[in-house]
């Protein structure tokens, strides 16, 4: 089409239906728009990284074709400039900040939202670039979030992130919204027979390193998924068999010290060194991505005919517990064992040591029980 000009874009007839537009050959992105009830308007249309921006700068003849360049190439350059200016901010630094101005100044409870941060969301997105974040990814983090109570809380404060980063026009848009909340279902009583734990655990087998061990130790450990995959070298002491979970590493916030039974040292005698971490996938960080890793294993066992009912992860927790309490094991020595709140403010506080010896014997037990099914 010929250059714009005034008497031109006036002499412009409406299309029969819908809308039609006209490029300007001198500011790229400047476009009228002229709909079919003959209203003509200016916008810009742009793309800027990631990003498609469409701005309507108003209608003609009020913006006269050399008002809509002027206008357009501000627009564009302050869109550029501003663009430059925009920092690069890592989830991780968004929860730090919102912690700080936000959560401690306004919640009591302060505490209990930045471990739930802690345990369920920096592990995955503390070096993420929040611009970066997608409503796929975090689809994926909430449906990999074991327990009735815990994927609803999670996506409750990280959709309340992302508000805050988009009332700070460090976002275009959160990726958190129009996510269905997760049911609230009953609490689970589900846990595995020894055959259907046999079967997991043959499994495991095919899958690996690093995934096939980490989910022996959730086995033979009863420990939470996040605290296995966290394990460090520098955690154990082989000499003294023993695994000691820091403080920050746990969800009850309390160091706590797993004696290493015999199959969990024949197991870790096996697993390769590759990096500070036991389970690792790149040398440097821990394990993540536990849903892929649960998928394969029953798509593994469905192959192989082996395929059990519905479980989670956090169900050899249970299970472990369920077959402890089986084979004679007090009660009370299996909560010690899980790192279960203990009563009283002195059994809150009680020595790193205390019943190492009971929950020793009971490790080893249950070890002996998990290695004889598999006969």
């Amino acid at each position: 089409m010929p250059r714009l000009t005034d008497s031109r874009v006036s002499s412009l007839k409406p299309p029969a239906n819908g809308q039609q537009e006209y490029a300007d050959d001198l500011v790229q992105g400047l476009r009228l728009r002229v709909g079919a009830g003959g209203r003509k308007s200016w916008i810009v249309r742009a793309r800027l990284g990631k990003r498609q921006i469409n701005k309507t700068l108003g209608s003609y003849p009020v913006i006269k074709v050399a008002d809509a360049r002027d206008i357009a190439r501000e627009f564009l350059i302050g869109l550029v400039r501003d663009d430059h200016q925009r920092e690069e901010r890592t989830f991780g630094e968004l929860a730090d900040h919102w912690i700080e101005k936000v959560a401690k100044v306004k919640n009591k409870s302060w505490h209990n939202q930045k471990r739930r941060l802690e345990i369920y969301v920096l592990p995955h997105w503390s070096d993420r670039d929040i611009a970066e974040i997608r409503r796929r990814d975090v689809i994926e983090l909430i449906d990999g979030i074991d327990g009735a109570v815990a994927p609803g809380r999670v996506l409750a404060i990280t959709r309340t992130l992302f508000r805050y980063a988009l009332g700070k026009d460090w976002l275009e848009a959160s990726p958190a919204e129009a996510i269905p909340n997760p049911s609230q279902d009953k609490p689970r009583d589900r846990f595995l027979s020894i055959s259907e734990l046999a079967r997991v655990h043959q499994a495991a087998d095919l899958l690996g390193y690093p995934f096939g061990g980490f989910i022996k130790m959730m086995i033979l450990s009863g420990q939470r998924r996040t605290e296995v995959a966290s394990m460090k070298w520098s955690d154990l002491d082989l000499k003294q068999k023993t695994w000691v979970l820091k403080s920050e590493n746990t969800k009850s916030a309390r160091i706590h010290l797993v004696p290493l039974s015999p199959a969990m040292l024949e197991l870790l005698d096996a697993t390769p060194q590759f990096g500070p971490f036991i389970w690792s996938s790149d040398g440097q960080s821990h394990v993540k991505a536990y849903s892929a890793a649960k998928t394969k294993l029953d798509k593994l066992m469905a192959a192989q005919g082996q395929d059990i009912e519905p479980w989670r992860l956090h169900d050899l927790r249970r299970t472990m517990a369920t077959h402890m309490v089986r084979l004679s094991v007090p009660e009370l020595v299996v909560g010690r064992v899980l790192n279960h709140a203990p009563q009283g403010v002195t059994a809150r506080t009680y020595a790193l040591h205390s019943y190492e010896a009971e929950k020793r014997e009971a490790l080893t037990k249950w070890g002996e029980e998990v290695a004889s099914s598999l006969i």
